[in-house]
């Protein structure tokens, strides 16, 4: 193997001291290898050093303005930091430029629903699932999203996809029972968020939806 391939190899192994000394030896050995950048940048953010690691990231774009894992990670830090539409902007770019995976779809749909744009979210979440139907986070957000948007029978469907893949999912139990509660299904709303405590036994709103739930039984 070359130091590039040491490197992140090292990278993936979380030995970041060798991950280090491997990926500048080939910077310092080939200083236009867009890919030693990238995963250097990547080593600096799992540090915490989101400043340096920028800079990496667009070290790799003047290289090569077109660089799709770049724009990845760059996306990151921007949706890391709250700029949600400079990180949209970013993945937007990746599918553009061929990156097809359900992860940059998923954090396009993520963008979306943090700019308050729901409706657009939708067909993002969809597409993640159709390219890895057993991404959990991806079929949570998805059925989150359909319920915001008042879709609650497919918001349902997903939830309870959620559930045939992770059963102890609180956040999908809690949702659940919320849309059982519209449909007056009281018995299997009280079911799902117990099952929220259950997973998660300091859930809030399960917690505080169980509250509303006797309150009621008892007038």
């Amino acid at each position: 193997m070359n130091n590039f391939e040491r490197g992140v190899a090292a990278l993936q192994e979380g030995n970041l001291e060798d991950a280090a000394n491997f990926l500048t030896k080939e910077i310092e050995e080939n200083p236009t290898n867009t890919l030693a950048y990238v995963n250097f940048g990547q080593l600096l953010l799992s540090m915490g050093d989101v400043e340096r690691a920028c800079r990496f990231f667009e070290k790799a774009l003047e290289i090569d303005p077109e660089l799709a894992a770049a724009h990845y990670a760059v996306g990151t830090v921007y949706f890391e930091d709250g700029k949600f539409e400079l990180a949209k902007k970013h993945f937007q770019h990746c599918v553009k430029l061929g990156m097809n995976d359900s992860d940059v779809h998923f954090m396009i749909g993520l963008c979306c629903v943090n700019n308050g744009e729901d409706r657009f979210a939708l067909p993002f979440f969809q597409r993640a699932i159709e390219l890895d139907d057993k991404d959990v986070d991806a079929l949570f957000q998805y059925g989150l999203t359909l319920a915001k948007l008042e879709m609650l029978d497919e918001a349902k469907i997903n939830l309870e996809k959620v559930l045939q893949l992770d059963e102890l999912h609180a956040d999908a139990h809690y949702n659940l029972g919320i849309i059982a509660m519209f449909n007056d299904q009281v018995t299997i709303a009280k079911d799902h968020f117990n099952k929220a405590i259950e997973s998660q036994d300091d859930h809030m709103l399960a917690m505080h939806a169980l509250k509303v739930i006797e309150n009621k039984e008892v007038d």
